[in-house]
């Protein structure tokens, strides 16, 4: 996919060779009757896949959480409740709602990193009718943000419509890398480096939070900080724990993708390397 900027205004379950116990497992998944199956022997594609899996395709949630949207009920396909896990549906024919709401898997993934300007909500829509990353990146396709970034904390946000990626790079596991420029109340103390990086407690809960790098930049009012946590606001709140304030919080990559050569709001795809890069980052290949 070429590059592109852009600046701010500018079915169901497989038959089974007992149609018996056929019978048993469309009756506890109250799926349609076999005349509206998807025959996955038949199939033999990769069109048959779990119905967690299409859920976290979709960008919904992780499978886990998908998991925990089937049993509770939440999810309906062809028009009848699922709640049997590991239930296989066919991603383009068969419809699948969760909490009212239609799903569709999109068919071509994209990929963009947004130089994220302030006051501007990470979030598809705001209820309050607040400027959103969407109103900044405006292509018709439907895309969402990877993570959050405070309404006015600047700098790379990744925005996708692969559910499955999206959800691997947010989960904690994975130690996704993220790296910002806090620039503080006031010049940042050498001697406080090490409470910094080395595995800190919150002020205001307790919490630990992991270890992390850092390096004081300039005349010291300006502070670099690699994280691999993404706590809610983590680390306003650990400077304020050390007894300073930030002023401005700036993102400046997320994943090793760095913002270089783009102004605030504008954005770009992602290579075909850099889709690869997050791919391998997450455990996909």
């Amino acid at each position: 996919m070429p590059t592109k900027s852009k600046s701010v205004h500018s079915e169901p379950l497989a038959d089974r060779a007992d149609s018996g116990r056929s019978r048993a497992v469309r009756r506890r998944a109250r799926l349609p009757k076999p005349s509206h199956a998807h025959i996955a022997d038949e199939a033999g594609n990769a069109e048959l896949i779990r119905l967690n899996k299409f859920i976290s395709l979709c960008g919904i949630a992780s499978r886990r959480k998908a998991d925990e949207l089937i049993t509770a009920g939440e999810v309906v396909v062809n028009g009848q409740v699922v709640t049997e896990l590991g239930t296989k549906i066919h991603r383009f024919k068969d419809e699948v709602f969760v909490e009212g709401k239609r799903l569709q898997e999109p068919r071509q993934k994209l990929y963009i990193l947004l130089n994220k300007p302030k006051d501007v909500i990470t979030t598809n829509h705001d209820e309050r009718e607040r400027r959103t990353v969407l109103d900044v990146v405006q292509i018709s396709e439907r895309v969402y943000p990877v993570g959050r970034l405070d309404r006015n904390t600047v700098g790379a946000l990744l925005l996708t419509n692969d559910g499955e990626l999206a959800n691997r790079l947010m989960h904690p596991s994975h130690n996704i890398e993220k790296e910002y420029l806090a620039t503080l109340d006031k010049k940042f103390q050498r001697v406080d480096l090490p409470k910094l990086t080395g595995g800190m407690r919150l002020k205001d809960t307790g919490e630990k939070v992991a270890a992390c790098k850092a390096k004081i930049l300039g005349d010291g009012s300006v502070v670099w900080v690699s994280l691999h946590e993404g706590k809610n606001r983590q680390l306003h709140r650990m400077f304020w724990s050390l007894g300073y304030e930030i002023k401005k919080l700036e993102r400046i990559s997320y994943a090793g993708l760095s913002i270089e050569g783009l102004k605030r709001g504008e954005w770009r795809y992602l290579s075909p390397a850099e889709v690869m890069h997050l791919r391998r980052l997450s455990g996909m290949v």
